[in-house]
C-alpha cells in the first residue's frame, strides 16, 4: 500500500521532532558533560537502582570513564504513575534478573519506609570516592529492604543538603531528556538499568572508552522465576494498540507461535493515555527512540509514525473481535502495529483499518459493522485483569503463577516453556 502524501507528510514530521530532541539532548550533555564521563542515576529504595549499581566496579575497572553518581528521587507523578504498582513489580522482577545475570543482591522483603530513605540518601551523598560509594550502597540496600538493623550513624550529609542535591539531579535528569531511576546517560543518551546495559557497553566501546566484554551474559536457566507451570497453561499476553513495545512483543510472540507449546490468550486493553494518564513529552519521546533502538536489534520495522491514539486504537479493539484464533489474533495486533509504528498508515481511517483486515484475513464487510457498535466488554474485563494482577502498562504477561511486565522479558517466557515440556 502507497502511503498516502499527508500521511508521509505526518510521518517524517515526527521523525524530525523526534531526532530534533535527540539531538537537543546530546548537545545539552554535551555543555554539561565531559567526553568520557557516564552518569548513573540512582533512587534510593528502587531496587532496579540497586541491582545496576552492582554493575559499577566493572565499569570502572574496564573502561576509561568518570563515573558520576547522581541521586535522584521518585514520586508519583503523569510521567510516572501507579508508583506503588511499579515498585512491588521492581520487587519481584529484581531477583529475577540477578539470579540470570549472575548478580549479587540484597534480600528483599519489601520497600523501605520514607524515614530510612531519607536517611540513607543522607549516608550514600557523604560517600567520598565510586568505591566508597558502592560500599555504602550495599550497607544501605540491606537495611532498606529488609526493614531490620540501622544506617551507620555520622558521616552524612544534613536534611538541608540532602533535599537540595535530590532536587538539583532531579531537575539535571529533566533537563537532559529524562524521568527513570536506574538510568544511565552517556553524550545525552539513556540506557535502562540491567536491561539496556549492552546498549550501553557498545556504544561506550564506540567511543573507545570501554575494553570489557560487551555482553551481559544471561543463564534463563539459572533464573529463578518461581513455579514452573503445568503443561496446558495458558499464556496470557496483554496488548494495547497505541504501545510500540506492544508491538515488539507480538512481532517476537508471533516468530515463537510455531515453536510455543503452551496456549496463547491475547487479552488487548485500552492504552494509558486514554484511561486519564497524562504522557509527557520526555517520556513520549524516550519510548520512541528506546523502541526504535529495540526494534533495529530485533529486526523489527519501525520508524515512520502514525501515533493511533484515541480513534484508531478503539477502531481496532473493536475489530479485533473478528479475529477467530490466537495465530489470527497475533496477526492482528503485528500488522496493526506495523503500519502505526512501521508505515505511517491512520488506523483511524477506514482505508488504515482496511489494509489491517486484508493482510490478516478479515471481512472489511464485517468489520464495517463491528465499528457501529459499542466497545466490546473484553476491554475492560481485559483490564480489570490487568489491574487485579498489580500492573499499570503493557506489554504485561501472566503464565500461571508467574506474571511479568515489559517487552524485555521475553526470555522468562522461553525459559518457562522449556521447563513445562514434559521430559521424554
Amino acid at each position: 500500500m502507497t502511503m498516502p502524501t499527508k500521511a508521509r507528510c505526518k510521518a517524517r514530521i515526527i521523525q524530525g521532532v523526534a531526532g530534533g530532541y535527540a539531538l537537543l539532548q546530546s548537545r545539552r550533555a554535551a555543555r554539561e558533560n565531559a567526553q568520557d564521563e557516564l552518569e548513573f542515576y540512582y533512587a534510593v529504595g528502587d531496587p532496579h537502582s540497586h541491582l545496576a549499581a552492582q554493575l559499577l566496579p566493572r565499569l570502572q575497572a574496564q573502561s576509561k570513564l568518570t563515573i558520576r553518581l547522581r541521586l535522584v528521587s521518585q514520586q508519583q507523578s503523569p510521567i510516572y504513575p501507579e508508583i506503588d504498582k511499579q515498585r512491588r513489580f521492581a520487587l519481584n522482577d529484581v531477583p529475577r534478573l540477578a539470579s540470570a545475570y549472575g548478580l549479587q543482591t540484597v534480600p528483599m522483603n519489601g520497600p523501605p519506609d520514607d524515614a530510612l530513605t531519607t536517611q540513607a540518601n543522607a549516608y550514600l551523598m557523604a560517600a567520598d570516592s565510586l568505591e566508597d560509594f558502592i560500599r555504602r550502597e550495599w550497607q544501605a540496600a540491606s537495611v532498606l529492604f529488609s526493614g531490620q538493623g540501622d544506617l551507620p550513624v555520622g558521616d552524612t550529609k544534613s536534611a538541608t543538603d540532602v533535599e537540595e542535591t535530590l532536587q538539583a539531579n532531579n531537575l539535571r535528569r529533566e533537563r537532559l531528556g529524562h524521568y527513570l531511576p536506574a538510568m544511565w546517560q552517556f553524550r545525552g543518551d539513556w540506557f535502562w538499568g540491567v536491561d539496556r546495559v549492552d546498549a550501553l557497553l557498545a556504544a561506550l566501546n564506540r567511543a573507545g572508552l570501554y575494553e570489557g566484554p560487551l555482553t551481559l551474559l544471561c543463564h534463563a536457566n539459572k533464573a529463578d522465576l518461581g513455579e514452573t507451570p503445568s503443561a496446558g497453561t495458558p499464556l496470557e499476553f496483554f496488548f494495547s494498540f497505541r504501545s510500540p513495545y506492544s508491538y515488539l512483543a507480538a512481532v517476537q510472540l508471533q516468530r515463537r507461535l510455531s515453536s510455543m507449546t503452551l496456549p496463547l490468550s491475547v487479552r488487548p486493553v485500552l492504552p494509558m493515555a486514554m484511561r486519564g494518564f497524562n504522557i509527557p513529552l520526555a517520556k513520549r519521546m524516550y519510548i520512541v527512540h528506546d523502541a526504535g533502538r529495540e526494534a533495529k536489534r530485533l529486526g523489527i520495522p519501525f520508524g515512520l509514525i502514525s501515533d493511533p491514539i484515541g480513534e484508531g486504537a478503539l477502531r481496532c479493539l473493536k475489530v479485533f473481535r473478528l479475529a477467530e484464533s490466537p495465530p489470527q489474533q497475533l496477526d492482528f495486533l503485528v500488522e496493526a502495529g506495523r503500519c502505526a509504528w512501521a508505515e505511517a498508515i491512520d488506523l483511524a481511517t477506514d482505508r488504515g483499518l482496511r489494509t489491517v483486515c486484508q493482510r490478516v484475513g478479515i471481512d472489511w464487510a464485517a468489520a464495517q459493522r463491528c465499528l457501529t457498535e459499542p466497545l466490546p466488554a473484553y476491554a475492560q474485563n481485559n483490564l480489570d485483569a490487568l489491574l487485579d494482577m498489580g500492573f499499570w502498562g503493557v506489554p504485561s504477561f501472566r503464565l500461571g503463577q508467574f506474571t511479568s511486565w515489559g517487552n524485555d522479558r521475553m526470555w522468562m517466557l522461553d525459559e518457562l516453556q522449556r521447563r513445562a515440556m514434559p521430559s521424554d
